[in-house]
């Protein structure tokens, strides 16, 4: 069978030609009945105004021998007194009583017993109408039958029109099923072969979306943001690999340079000198690939299993305990004085708060201040120093990966750093559902503000 032939289209139409076929199977049996049973009533209802007719007559005082019966229309009426037979139409005088034949209540089926009515009425089955009337000879029996051939007649009519009907009906309803759900399936295949035509260079297009709000809608919508998430990983990736080319490229090279220039000129006592310089730039290598290893595992968005409720201003404490600005005149106060607690990754927060005081250490000429606080259902963690400050204009623009302030280029760990730690900070801010931002300290310089939700 053709590819087109053996998909959801063929079974949803095969299916409802199934239903519709079954529907209109059950739909004319129940109409051919309703046919015969409203035909059988109306001879019933017929035979029985034409007994009343003759009952009244009888009960007024007439005999049955004046009754002018008349010859068969259709009906055969028997007049019965004492079980005897005293007038009827031709045919059936001369028979018993004809309810003593009938094989059930209100059916006469004819056999060979009738041949009489070979020659008028067909053989078959008759339906039988009864009627009894007092009258001054006595109780009066009326009894007639009628052929039920003009009832199978018609019904055989509505069984052909039936018939005729079916596979006509039948037909039309597959070609609609057939055609609809064809029209259905459209927006599928153009969103088949639009996600088909995706590859890794052009996760940028997207499924066209169709116009109705419908299970297709919706369909096509879903893939559009799962391509938006898997465009957005792979711009992590390439930005990772960009940034990690990009930043390690120069410890590598300084590390590779210091090694052929010491192979070809430094004697013995030089060597010290040189592995001095080298730890140097390999700590600034590891420092480095540390921190783009956890912007790869932020960027990645997991979720944290290490997540617990840390107490920041024992974390602050910590901290400014633990880290010393990389000048002796710069010295770090801690305003923290109760517990405010939040609900996130120890380490990554133990990060954030580390690298804040880094930086402002860099760039203070004193003091540095760190600072938690709760209000209003956030935590805020606060770090002032006293140095030149961060421009308006760059205020955003430092939380970027690699972006060092043109006067804050050098590479050397004591005048700046690689660039990645004000990147962290807002990472983990949004890690946790907060925000970092820069505003003007107190103090004269820059303050970072690390506002999360309180626990």
């Amino acid at each position: 069978m053709p590819i087109v032939l053996r998909g959801v289209r063929l079974r949803i139409t095969l299916l409802t030609t199934i239903v519709t076929g079954l529907a209109v199977l059950l739909a004319g049996t129940w109409v051919t009945r309703a046919v015969e049973a409203t035909l059988t009533d109306n001879l019933r209802d017929t035979d029985q105004a034409r007994l009343e007719v003759f009952g009244a007559a009888i009960a007024s005082g007439r005999t049955p021998a004046d009754l002018n019966l008349g010859a068969p229309t259709g009906s055969y009426i028997q007049v019965i007194v004492d079980g005897r037979v005293v007038a009827a139409t031709t045919p059936v005088f001369d028979l018993p009583p004809l309810y003593t034949l009938a094989d059930e209540a209100d059916v006469l089926r004819v056999d060979a017993r009738f041949d009489v009515y070979a020659s008028r009425p067909p053989r078959g089955v008759l339906v039988l109408t009864t009627a009894a009337v007092n009258s001054p000879i006595g109780l009066v029996e009326l009894v007639a039958a009628t052929p039920l051939e003009p009832v199978s007649r018609s019904v055989d009519d509505v069984k052909r029109g039936l018939l005729l009907a079916f596979p006509v009906l039948v037909g039309g309803v597959a070609l609609l099923a057939w055609m609809f759900a064809g029209r259905a399936f459209r927006p599928v295949e153009s969103i088949r072969a639009e996600v088909d035509a995706i590859t890794g260079s052009t996760l940028d297009r997207r499924v066209p979306v169709p116009a109705s709000d419908d299970e297709v809608a919706r369909l096509a919508r879903t893939m559009n943001a799962m391509l938006d998430r898997l465009q957005d990983a792979s711009a992590r990736q390439q930005r990772f690999v960009a940034d990690a080319s990009h930043e390690l490229r120069s410890p590598v090279a300084a590390i590779r340079t210091e090694l052929e220039v010491a192979q070809r000129t430094a004697g013995p006592d030089d060597w010290p000198a040189i592995a001095d310089r080298l730890l140097v730039e390999e700590a600034r290598l590891e420092a480095v690939i540390a921190d783009l290893l956890l912007l790869a595992t932020l960027d990645e968005g997991a979720p944290m299993p290490d997540a617990v409720a840390v107490d920041l201003a024992a974390e602050a404490h910590e901290e400014a305990r633990r880290r010393a600005p990389d000048r002796a005149e710069v010295i770090i106060e801690v305003d923290a004085p109760g517990p405010v607690v939040v609900q996130g990754s120890r380490m990554q927060l133990r990060r954030a708060m580390a690298n804040l005081l880094d930086n402002a250490g860099r760039h203070a000429r004193t003091t540095v201040r760190l600072s938690v606080q709760e209000r209003d259902g956030r935590a805020r963690v606060i770090v002032d120093d006293d140095g030149p400050g961060i421009a308006e204009a760059d205020r955003e623009r430092v939380f970027g990966r690699f972006v060092r302030l043109d006067e804050h280029r050098a590479r050397t760990p004591a005048a700046g750093g690689a660039g990645l730690g004000l990147s962290l900070v807002r990472r983990i801010a949004e890690r946790h559902d907060g925000t970092a931002r820069i505003d003007t300290a107190p103090l004269g310089g820059a303050r970072v503000v690390l506002d999360l939700p309180a626990s």
